[in-house]
């Protein structure tokens, strides 16, 4: 594997790079992606951030007056692909991606598929750590604004450090941030405690219809459209209920399903640590982490969650 040494070396020597996220933006991707961001902007290298789909604002603390283009609008000399294991988490940017002469992926997922031209793929509970190490090698001392950016990417890809994968690096990382400037009481605020009343609206609405599977090992939650539509929330503001139905007892996998369109459903995966959900998403061409994944599946509600059950029951240990 290439060292993020090379890669360091390399992108400063570029005039321009672009940085893209994935769809459907989280933490992690706008943390990583800013960070780098902010340390090229040091280093006198133009760049830009990207992403199809449109940002939540609540990471408007992160972006600090910086815009996110949801298009490539010019030529760059490279193109970054942060927090992403597959081309198609690039959406509307993905074919543009593939067809450029000089592309980068750093990420952190085990599903990863290589797709760029040049593959970091190092497997920390959180991209932005990946990010941090290739700032060091750029030779750049993290600002208030660079340690808040990667901070917050830390913070969401490990649930608050309380994910089971996260690794003392991480916490070292962590630690130097916080000595850099990071705010983690900001950060846990706007991440993870402020949220609008639609949003309560909606979280009461789908925690009264959870489905319980397998000796209630495995527990379902869905959003619709039509949830959507009378609490007036929107589809970002769902992050987050998976992570509280993984705190009812006795849970060992959960599944969110939120319908995207007709028929169409994304589902976020996660395990407390015995069952791997990542063959669970691959079962259906998606990926991440054995801990926590996401696919995309088409079909009838019912059949909808019949195939994710079944696939999760084949994982599940002591399930007949």
């Amino acid at each position: 594997m290439i060292e993020l040494s090379q890669i360091a070396t390399a992108l400063k020597l570029k005039k321009s790079v672009g940085i893209i996220c994935h769809v459907r933006p989280d933490g992690d991707t706008i943390g990583s992606a800013f960070g780098l961001k902010f340390a090229l902007d040091l280093l006198g290298v133009q760049s830009d951030v990207i992403c199809s789909d449109p940002v939540p604002s609540k990471f408007d603390f992160i972006l600090d007056g910086e815009k996110v283009f949801s298009s490539i609008e010019k030529e760059y000399d490279c193109l970054v692909a942060i927090d992403c294991a597959d081309v198609t988490r690039l959406g509307d940017l993905a074919q543009e991606f593939i067809n450029h002469k000089d592309t980068i992926v750093i990420d952190h997922h085990v599903s990863n598929t290589r797709f760029a031209k040049t593959n970091y793929v190092q497997c920390f509970a959180a991209n932005a750590v990946n990010v941090y190490f290739l700032i060091t090698h750029l030779e750049v001392e993290p600002n208030k604004r660079i340690a808040n950016a990667l901070a917050s990417g830390i913070m969401t890809d490990t649930g608050r450090f309380c994910h089971k994968d996260v690794q003392s690096t991480v916490l070292v990382v962590a630690s130097h941030l916080i000595e850099k400037g990071a705010d983690l009481n900001l950060i846990n605020k706007k991440l993870f405690v402020s949220q609008s009343k639609n949003r309560a609206k909606l979280f009461g609405k789908v925690m009264q219809s959870l489905r319980y599977f397998y000796q209630d090992k495995v527990v379902v939650a869905t959003v619709t459209q039509n949830d959507l539509a009378l609490t007036g929330a929107q589809p970002d503001e769902t992050e987050g209920f998976i992570e509280f139905i993984m705190g009812i007892e006795g849970v060992e996998v959960g599944a969110c399903l939120l319908e995207i369109g007709k028929n169409k459903y994304k589902i976020s995966l996660r395990s407390n640590g015995e069952t791997n959900v990542n063959a669970v998403a691959s079962d259906f061409g998606g990926g991440g982490h054995i801990l926590a994944s996401g696919c995309q599946i088409a079909g009838e509600y019912e059949e909808v969650v019949d195939k994710i059950t079944f696939s999760i029951k084949r994982q599940l240990p002591d399930v007949l």
